[in-house]
């Protein structure tokens, strides 16, 4: 009789048996291998969907997105791993004398290295002898882990040295005998100096916009266009009579996956491009009397770019000061060019949001507007420097002012 069966009807009874066995086989299996089967099941349908369909990557909340919070600092290999120093020598002094708050910054001294300007600083420790092995012990060790190719020697038992790849970066003074130092060391011997500040990423917080408004000390506000509360953070910012800039947007290094925010400038853009960005900006911050760059490594290094943006600004009647995001950045050659007002930033406050390096940049920015005459330093909106400036205010050298940015005489 099978043998009058076409090859159709033997191939569907085989497929019969088949899965008449496979059903009574897997009726069979215990309940543990019915789970088992199951978790390696969707295992595998996960894996074959995600190659096929890839997840997207985290969406940042839609206030990250319309004007991005993290500002980047590329203003130079050299100058980034100085600050790591300052950390380095903090984070020593805290870790072996707890009850010390501060570096005396003696001096800081603009020098020049391939071409780039970097600043040696004097710091007097608050260190009694017996206080030095624990310090220098501790210090050896967080250089080596925050600064590799820095250099940590002790000529004398007054004055130690840290150079980084060689090129001496901070000079430490220690006091030889007396078990303690004074509560406020003499400071050396000065001219008077002028230091202006100016606070970035303003617009959102309005309570520490009201904070910063209320120091006894002239800070300029640099409001972001597309912030949420520009107009609360303007109103706050004339009823003061501070000084105000635009915070504008620029092309970062990265980008785009470091996001600058809304309506910012690129280097894809037209020149007409730029310049209408810019007067739009201009439009949206009234009250104006500058501007400069929110994050910008990639931009600021770009002639074309940067001459468009900088001729809409100086049609505008306003200055620009330059944040040096970056060390190669083309700012001032193209303001001079142009004859724009141009200003540079020469320290930045709150890179660690700690209250402690806040001072230390602080008393940094200080030390520099002695020697130099002045000095600029931007900081951000956050709770911890406007803690740090209140602090300061009331300890700071009285032949230093804080005055306003336009007080200064430009590059």
């Amino acid at each position: 009789m099978d043998d009058n069966k076409t090859d159709t009807e033997r191939t569907g009874a085989t497929r019969s048996a088949f899965s008449s066995a496979l059903g009574a086989a897997l009726r069979s299996l215990p309940v543990g291998a019915w789970i088992a089967l199951a978790l390696l099941l969707g295992l595998l349908i996960g894996f074959f969907a995600a190659r096929r369909f890839p997840a997207p990557g985290p969406t940042p909340p839609q206030a990250e997105q319309a004007n991005a919070t993290y500002e980047e600092y590329r203003a130079g290999e050299l100058e980034n791993r100085v600050k790591l120093v300052d950390s380095a020598l903090l984070r020593s002094l805290r870790a072996s004398k707890p009850e010390a708050d501060r570096l005396q910054v003696q001096s800081v001294e603009g020098r020049e290295h391939q071409g780039r300007e970097y600043l040696f600083q004097t710091i007097r420790l608050p260190l009694a002898p017996a206080d030095k092995p624990a310090f220098s012990r501790h210090l050896a060790k967080e250089l080596a882990i925050l600064v590799p190719g820095a250099q940590f020697t002790q000529p004398t038992s007054t004055q130690w040295d840290i150079a980084i790849d060689g090129l001496p970066t901070h000079r430490l003074l220690l006091p030889a005998e007396a078990a303690e130092m004074p509560a406020r060391p003499e400071r050396p011997e000065a001219g008077k100096g002028r230091l202006a500040l100016v606070i970035d990423d303003m617009g959102e917080d309005v309570g520490l916009a009201q904070g910063l408004a209320a120091l006894d000390a002239p800070v300029a506000f640099s409001i972001w266009p597309d912030s949420g509360s520009r107009e609360s953070v303007l109103k706050i910012a004339k009823a003061h009579n501070r000084e105000i800039l635009i915070h504008l947007p620029m092309q970062p290094k990265g980008y785009p996956k470091v996001e600058p925010g809304r309506h910012a400038l690129l280097v894809t853009m037209t020149a007409e491009q730029v310049q209408a960005a810019v007067r739009r900006a201009v439009e949206r911050v009234p009250g104006a009397i500058g501007l400069n760059n929110h994050m910008g490594s990639q931009f600021t290094e770009n002639p074309f770019g940067m001459h468009a943006a900088l001729t809409a600004i100086k049609d505008k009647g306003l200055f620009f000061l330059d944040s040096r995001t970056t060390a190669e950045s083309v700012g001032e050659r193209e303001a001079r060019r142009i004859g724009l007002r141009f200003y540079k930033r020469d320290v930045f406050l709150d890179n660690e949001q700690n209250v402690g390096a806040i001072l230390h940049q602080l008393r940094k920015a200080e030390a520099l507007a002695r020697s130099r005459g002045q000095a600029i330093a931007i900081g951000h909106p956050h709770p911890e420097t406007l803690q740090a400036i209140r602090q300061w205010l009331k300890e700071k050298d009285a032949s230093v002012s804080v005055v306003p940015l336009t007080a200064l005489p430009v590059r």
